[in-house]
């Protein structure tokens, strides 16, 4: 088990000198005034490693989000579980999506929803900027699963059906570490909730590219692992859960909208997947 991690998380102390995921992601976004210097070159740098849209691919990511989380809040859902919710944006990014809670709320106002993360940036933020009578910010570790499960019992009815949001933020945790997650998840979750992740993948790219912008994003990031997964090892990540249509796509893929910009098919795009609790 790993809920006594043995490195703090990223983010767990300010330091506008480093450069540290949820910043670099909100700086990916567009959202340039949610990030400092640092995260700035971090993307410029990511996009000469990488891909030069790499930028497009964390907005696109953010853009299959929102679409998922208003459908299933038309759909009657009411809880959410924002695990590793990252910065809100406001609005502020080059697509100008609101904010996941923002979504749910313009379409249920009586919904309940847990925005939690490592980073003590982002915790400030969201107590300051996310407003609603149903909505509660914690900072945790991923890592420390049980304390995970323990928030959403705190501040949402595991009793009845939950949507976790695991969005662009698995690909951070060991293999071990994400079964520890599920495990529990997996536990404690009311049939019918739902598990939704983003998460990065090297399918389609060149090996040698992937691996030169693996360690250059951790190089960028003082050492913070990413673990690049293939479709079947995302599919993995919900093993147990019963997975829903369309199954593990591409983010551009899931749930398309029409009309809009066009996304660019070539760019390293986040694998996408929603799985369904079973009957304990």
């Amino acid at each position: 088990m790993t809920d006594t991690p043995l490195t703090p998380p990223p983010g767990d102390s300010f330091n506008p000198a480093e450069a540290v995921p949820a910043r670099t992601y909100a700086a990916l976004r567009g959202a340039g005034k949610e990030a400092f210097a640092r995260d700035r070159e971090a993307v410029d740098e990511l996009r000469r490693t990488i891909h030069e849209k790499v930028d497009e691919v964390a907005q696109e990511n953010a853009a299959a989000l929102v679409r998922v989380v208003h459908h299933l809040a038309g759909r009657g859902y009411a809880q959410f579980a924002d695990l590793g919710c990252g910065k809100p944006v406001q609005g502020m990014d080059v697509l100008g999506l609101p904010d996941l809670y923002d979504v749910a709320a313009g379409v249920s106002p009586d919904v309940r929803w847990l925005a939690l993360d490592s980073d003590q940036l982002v915790v400030t933020t969201c107590r300051a900027l996310l407003r609603g009578p149903g909505i509660s910010v914690v900072q945790q570790d991923l890592r420390q699963s049980a304390k995970v499960l323990d928030a959403m019992g705190s501040h949402l009815w595991l009793s009845k059906p939950i949507v976790v949001i695991l969005g662009a933020v698995l690909h951070f945790l060991t293999d071990e570490e994400c079964a520890d997650l599920r495990f529990a998840l997996r536990a404690r979750l009311a049939p019918g909730s739902l598990v939704i992740l983003t998460h990065v993948t090297g399918d389609g790219m060149d090996p040698a590219n992937v691996e030169r912008g693996r360690a250059a994003y951790e190089k960028l990031h003082g050492g913070v692992p990413i673990y690049v997964r293939s479709e079947s090892q995302v599919m993995g990540l919900v093993r147990d859960f019963s997975v829903r249509d369309p199954g593990v796509v591409r983010t551009i893929d899931f749930m398309p909208e029409e009309g809009g910009r066009a996304p660019l098919r070539d760019a390293p795009h986040f694998l996408m997947v929603m799985a369904e609790s079973k009957d304990r």
